[in-house]
């Protein structure tokens, strides 16, 4: 992006104040004052009630109902699950090979290719969406508040020559994605801003009116590249700069973080001295997801173990006694190998 880019979009959001230009008109739409936010959440209340009362679904019954004509299947669902399972550990293989330039772009075409498909999922799922109590009282909460916020030289605009729908279609449109968001929350001259507010700096002029959802996002990333730089395992800037990389940096910790937790938790749950520190302590498993839970707790040797393990019990039709496992037998040598030393020691 470039840099009058980024000061044009930065004073725009600072401002909390979003710009509509069509047919030679400028119209300002602002944030809504804390009143008037409060206003347009009873409009939401009143018309979904209203929509209750006519016999529209709500966002559940239209999911049954597209279930019923076959619109949806609990099929998609798992396919959406799969896909975010690709898309997590596509992003984890951009940041382990981040140095592997040919590994890395090939991972990030299919990461693309992942996203395009789950948002052509979740746009099949959502496609009736607007038709829902939901839908209907959230456009008309949405419709109050552009009619209620914007002006035209500094007058409430009538919205003749722009028509309201026009407006809001345009308003949505114009909120910033998430890709842009993220750069400038950790570029000039937005970093610099940012870093002046605990000395009683205003970071956004709209201080008696609500955040805007570019000023929340704005704010939301600032902090999260606060505590990455201040993170004992920060990444190096390349990392930082590149959303896909970092965000495989964000899996790997939270999977650090999630195993260090169910470790931790299985072991104050042991109250048995002789389990405690013991190299291998086998648990039932009641379902899927506590088979799942209990696998994540193993370290990387043990999952190489297990695997290794699980390989000679395929090999040998599952009959191999424990001492013969190539772990095992491992142990034991390096058992002998000590005890040579510790002889010729005495």
């Amino acid at each position: 992006m470039k840099q009058h880019r980024r000061e044009y979009l930065i004073s725009r959001i600072r401002s909390g104040i979003n710009v509509i230009r069509k047919r030679g008109l400028t119209l300002f739409v602002y944030a809504p004052t804390f009143k008037q936010s409060l206003e347009s959440n009873l409009i939401f209340q009143d018309a979904y009630q209203k929509a209750d009362d006519e016999g529209l679904m709500d966002q559940e019954e239209m999911l049954h109902w597209m279930i019923d004509q076959g619109l949806w299947k609990e099929e998609d669902d798992k396919q959406i699950e799969g896909i975010k399972k690709d898309i997590e550990t596509l992003r984890v293989k951009m940041f382990e090979n981040r140095h592997k330039t040919d590994i890395r772009e090939s991972a990030r075409r299919y990461l693309r290719a992942a996203e395009k498909a789950m948002s052509k999922k979740l746009a099949q799922k959502n496609a009736f969406a607007e038709n829902t109590c939901e839908g209907v009282a959230k456009m008309e909460q949405y419709r109050w508040l552009i009619k209620n916020c914007t002006f035209r030289d500094g007058y409430p605009y009538d919205f003749e020559e722009v028509s309201l729908d026009e407006a809001v279609a345009f308003n949505q449109s114009n909120f910033l994605p998430e890709s842009e968001i993220r750069e400038l929350a950790r570029s000039e001259p937005w970093r610099s801003t940012w870093s002046v507010r605990e000395h009683g700096f205003s970071l956004f002029d709209n201080e008696d009116r609500d955040l805007t959802i570019d000023q929340k996002n704005l704010a939301i990333w600032s902090v999260m590249y606060d505590n990455i730089n201040e993170s004992p395992d920060s990444p190096d800037d390349s990392v930082i700069e590149d959303d896909d990389v970092l965000d495989g940096w964000f899996i790997v910790q939270r999977r650090k973080r999630e195993q260090e937790k169910k470790k931790n938790a299985f072991e104050s749950g042991q109250a048995n001295p002789k389990i405690a520190g013991a190299g291998e302590v086998f648990m039932m498993a009641g379902n899927k997801e506590d088979a799942e839970s209990i696998e994540s707790m193993n370290s990387i040797q043990a999952a190489m173990t297990k695997k290794q393990r699980l390989a000679q019990l395929k090999s040998s039709e599952g009959n191999v006694l424990d001492q013969n496992f190539g772990d095992s037998q491992l142990k034991l040598q390096q058992m002998s190998n000590q005890m040579y030393k510790d002889k010729f020691k005495r």
